[in-house]
């Protein structure tokens, strides 16, 4: 059954048909996430971010030595753990103070004291790639270009930021 599944996900990546690969999954991704959440909204809300994650990968040329079917249910993990962690529970008006400045152009962050005294709390890099991110509105991948990391590691570092600071919100 896998040789089969494997085989046909090989050949959806190489024809590049990266949405129709990862629609090929979702419904195991929503199954996965509805056994380990207790509400569908959010079941359905970590299942999009799950999705959106392997297609941005997908589109930035990113490859696995594993099984995509393997590669699925380790994001879905990830996602899950991530959707549980601390920092989650405590997103207490941050995200949508971050959300309204990347949204609105005019509001900026630019000036505001606020935002540069929350990057205190954070390592140099954290703070950089929030500037990029906020400040100049770029994209994960326009910063990791930017600071010569890869886009994943830039994931990585932004996740990490927003956590202290939604840490340091409580």
């Amino acid at each position: 059954m896998h040789d089969a599944r494997d085989a046909d996900d090989r050949r959806r990546l190489e024809e590049g048909d990266h949405k129709g690969l990862v629609e090929s999954y979702y419904g195991v991704i929503l199954d996965r996430c509805r056994a380990r959440l207790r509400r569908e909204d959010e079941a359905i809300a970590v299942a999009g971010e799950v999705a959106i994650r392997l297609l941005s990968e997908l589109a930035r040329g990113r490859r696995y030595r594993v099984p995509f079917r393997v590669v699925v249910h380790q994001v879905t993990t990830w996602k899950i753990k991530e959707h549980f962690s601390p920092g989650r529970v405590a997103e207490v008006g941050l995200d949508e103070w971050l959300e309204r400045a990347a949204s609105d152009a005019s509001s900026g962050l630019e000036d505001d004291s606020a935002f540069e005294a929350l990057l205190a709390a954070l390592t140099e890099l954290e703070q950089l790639v929030l500037r990029l991110r906020y400040q100049e509105r770029l994209e994960i991948p326009e910063i990791a270009e930017r600071i010569g990391r890869k886009p994943n590691a830039v994931h990585q570092i932004h996740h990490r930021a927003l956590t202290k600071l939604r840490r340091e919100a409580t």
